[in-house]
């Protein structure tokens, strides 16, 4: 097992902390890692991604594809463009669900562009939805998407009230953010791996738990690879990602969905050297190994598996094609776009900021083969 001191740096944090422990104690001294991640992360009001503090950005924890600039925003709104044209254009309402809006950029990026590039009468059509659970960034949400005078939105707790829809549903680095558990291949079997706690003198430990696997969903999906997972090998198992998929996908009565984020396909996860899985934290753009340390102050997060994604997609019920290097992809959808720029009569120093943007994007060291884009229709 692997101890990591509690070295809370804030008031808050030492308040999550307690309700930690104070859990861990209710629950015979285990609590699974996905429910450890619920609270560190989304506690209503000491998680870390519901705290008002700086996340995404250069002055924050990290940065994203949203974070670079509007570029990427005007390239899926393009994306989106073309894709009504071809399927959509007929409906009475267009949707664009967006899920881990974090603060709106993306909303207000994508529903600009839309609005200058297609008809009034098309773009009234459209209904642009964000998905956030929690009251009070709801309300924050609220505010910045009034001030900036968007329009033809809406911000709902969750998509599962909503039937019929026509349209989109997208996610910018959410899979990685979603709750997971973790397994470990011990003396030829597999034991979950949760989060415990253990006291000496002044000071409280929150550890490495251990337990046999109980889940249903967890126990189907290691069966799967006993024979190939090497002694020591620990993974990561998103086991709420199946009821996650099927609430859109009986939302939608059509849809043509995207998620894109960071992580591996099935052969790549399975090597002898990964004793500890992809988990780690982050905070102040650095990596944080030791990631049960003062939980609510920084990220958790772990390589989305990608044929685990498709595989539980499928059983949904959705058409899905192979990830595409996000590289790929924002170069397919940004060519009419970027033709437009050069001969556009916008200043030079405005087309070489947004050309420096898709640059970033695309960089294969920075964004551009690290993530992929994962497509599903319906």
């Amino acid at each position: 097992m692997s101890e990591q001191v509690n070295e809370c740096n804030s008031k808050s944090n030492q308040i999550l902390f307690d309700i930690i422990i104070k859990e861990i104690d209710e629950e015979n001294g285990f609590i699974s890692f996905d429910r450890f991640m619920e609270l560190a992360l989304y506690h209503s009001k000491l998680g870390y991604y519901t705290k008002k503090n700086k996340r995404v950005g250069k002055d924050g924890d990290f940065i994203t594809s949203v974070s670079i600039g509007k570029c990427y925003g005007t390239i899926l709104a393009r994306y989106f463009e073309s894709i009504i044209e071809d399927r959509f254009h007929k409906e009475k309402q267009i949707v664009i669900v967006e899920f881990g809006a974090e603060n709106g950029d993306l909303a207000l990026d994508v529903m600009t562009e839309l609005k200058n590039i297609l008809n009034k009468v098309l773009f009234k059509k459209i209904k642009y939805i964000v998905v956030e659970p929690f009251d009070s960034k709801r309300k924050e949400l609220e505010l910045r998407l009034h001030s900036n005078r968007a329009e033809n939105y809406s911000i709902v707790p969750d998509l599962r009230k909503e039937k019929n829809l026509n349209g989109f549903v997208m996610g910018n680095e959410v899979l990685d953010a979603m709750p997971f558990r973790r397994v470990r291949m011990k003396n030829g079997k597999w034991i979950e791996l949760g989060v415990g706690f253990k006291r000496s003198e002044d000071k409280s430990f929150l550890i490495e738990a251990e337990r046999n696997v109980q889940c249903e969903l967890l126990s189907e999906y290691v069966s799967k690879i006993s024979n190939v997972a090497p002694e020591g090998f620990t993974t990561e198992v998103n086991v709420g990602l199946k009821g996650f998929l099927k609430n859109i996908y009986l939302s939608f009565s059509n849809l043509s969905g995207l998620f894109v984020d960071y992580g591996n396909n099935h052969d790549e996860l399975i090597v002898s050297n990964r004793l500890d899985g992809t988990v780690r934290g982050y905070s102040g753009h650095r990596y944080i190994k030791n990631f049960l340390k003062s939980p609510g102050s920084h990220d958790i997060t772990a390589n989305v598996n990608f044929d685990y994604f498709q595989e539980i997609a499928e059983e949904c019920g959705f058409d899905i094609g192979e990830p595409v290097d996000q590289y790929r992809f924002l170069t397919n959808a940004a060519k009419e776009w970027l033709l437009e720029i050069e001969t556009s009569e916008i200043e030079r120093i405005e087309k070489d900021k947004v050309i420096n943007q898709f640059k970033m994007l695309i960089h294969p060291t920075i964004m551009g083969t690290s993530f992929k884009v994962l497509e599903f229709k319906k």
